[in-house]
């Protein structure tokens, strides 16, 4: 019996692939597109693209099956990892089976209580410092006010870097490397890694230059009496207790470095730029915020301990990741047997895309989804939200490693900022329009004026206590 195939933006039939019309639209403008085809042909959409056959996956019971029930039978794609691990080798991100098993079960520790401390703690010092460079009035880049805000956090929280010269070095050649990734994984077809073909010329150099500084600072590491408390040394000093006390190797170490470094600063910099933006827009919620935040602050920095005290401000961020995931897309699964989904029947090394982009603006589940709402994620109605239906930070066994440590700083610089300044959008900044990168940022930047508020925390404070084209989004 021919096999039956899900409705899609296929060329006649499901022998032939996308139209060139349909290739372009993908090409040109991917969040619109992912979006038209899930509105057109419903939970599961199939493309044809050479000779993959693959699977947009729309339904929230649907995503919940091939990342958690059926999780099993659908492995990360092998042409988008291998790309990953031409720069990350078999880091966390890449790895399967019983490495990924493995690797996951030695690090989990290094991003538990301590480590989501040690970063919280950072991440105010250098968002107070930040902000020192600031004038009532000045109009600033808030997007890239942020990313160089997490730059800095990630270099001082993993690598121990305290000048800002060696932080925007590592952003410079970290920004080169994904730049180049995003562009081969975004094209139909690939180059061998040894090509130096376009960005992939730039890639390996700043790779090169990358791997010599990790590589000298796990020597240095290695020999260093004092133990710094730094995520690296920690990571070298992680072990498997499972399996007979056995730690990484410094190949090991330097995979994992470099996919946290990777994925570390720009998603918790995009959630914090598009926060900013949608608080902007909406002045009712932004009042809420702004009032929680100082009746629980009194005009004090943030602390570890005022997190559960802040609920409307974790709200605000869930919301926020919900109309802008950070990572709008998953990296794409592939079966590895064939597999029953949506009564449909995939063959076994068929294509999986699931959008966060998508999914997380389904009006089935969220009602108008375009209006900023954080009454969304209050308890009495986040619990009815299905499981498949929200994951700014990924589903099941593979879900992010680092979510502890990037709301614990998220919550803790999101009030530090918001308390000492006001933001309004500066003159002619139009609504921005959303770029599908390695996280979503709005392309051409967003501008905003600060205005100093009058319960602004005095400058220094670091307040860590030792314990342990939208215009659619309507206005509030």
């Amino acid at each position: 019996m021919p096999r039956r195939y899900p409705p899609g933006p296929i060329n006649f039939n499901a022998s032939f692939g996308l139209t060139w019309r349909h290739a372009y639209s993908l090409c040109r403008d991917p969040l619109g597109f992912v979006s038209w085809a899930a509105e057109t042909y419903g939970d599961v959409v199939f493309y044809r693209v050479f000779n993959y056959v693959a699977y947009q996956v729309n339904h929230p019971d649907l995503i919940r099956e091939v990342l958690v029930t059926k999780a099993r039978s659908f492995l990360k794609a092998d042409r988008q990892m291998n790309i990953i691990r031409q720069v990350a080798g078999d880091g966390l991100l890449s790895a399967e089976g019983e490495l990924w098993m493995r690797q996951r079960r030695i690090m989990l520790p290094a991003f538990q209580t301590a480590a989501a401390q040690r970063m919280a703690e950072i991440g105010l010092k250098l968002a107070q410092s930040m902000m020192d460079d600031w004038e009532p009035g000045d109009e600033i880049d808030i997007d890239e006010a942020f990313i160089t805000l997490l730059i800095r956090i990630v270099s001082e929280a993993f690598f121990a870097v305290e000048t800002d010269r060696e932080a925007r070095w590592l952003g410079e050649q970290m920004s080169t490397v994904s730049r180049a990734m995003l562009d081969q994984i975004s094209s139909v077809a690939s180059l061998p890694p040894w090509v130096p073909f376009g960005t992939r010329w730039h890639q390996q150099r700043a790779q090169t230059a990358l791997y010599r500084y990790v590589d000298e600072a796990i020597v240095h590491r290695r020999s260093d009496q004092t133990r710094s408390r730094d995520l690296l040394s920690v990571l070298l000093t992680a072990v498997d207790e499972e399996q007979g006390q056995r730690g990484m190797s410094d190949t090991q170490a330097r995979c994992e470095a470099m996919t946290m470094f990777f994925a570390g600063h720009h998603t918790s910099a995009a959630a914090l730029t598009w926060t900013v933006y949608l608080l902007s827009e909406n002045p009712g919620v932004y009042e809420t915020l702004l009032a929680e935040i100082d009746q629980v602050l009194e005009g004090r920095p943030p602390e570890l301990n005022d997190i559960p005290r802040l609920p409307y401000t974790e709200m605000v961020l869930k919301e926020s990741m919900r109309i802008y995931p950070p990572a709008w897309a998953l990296f794409s699964r592939q079966t590895v047997e064939e597999v029953e989904l949506g009564g449909y029947e995939l063959p076994r090394g068929a294509w999986v895309f699931i959008y966060p982009w998508v999914t997380q603006r389904d009006p089935r589940v969220f009602p108008d989804p375009l209006r900023f709402d954080p009454e969304r994620f209050a308890p009495q109605r986040a619990s009815a939200i299905p499981t498949g239906a929200y994951f700014p930070f990924g589903l099941g066994a593979h879900s992010c490693i680092g979510t502890r440590m990037a709301m614990t700083t998220l919550m803790l610089v999101l009030p530090a900022v918001l308390q000492r300044f006001k933001y309004r959008q500066a003159p002619g900044q139009r609504p921005p329009i959303p770029e599908p990168l390695v996280s979503i940022r709005p392309k051409r930047g967003l501008r905003m004026i600060v205005e100093a508020r009058p319960n602004a925390v005095p400058v220094g404070g670091t307040g860590v206590s030792p314990v342990p084209n939208e215009a659619a989004i309507v206005r509030a």
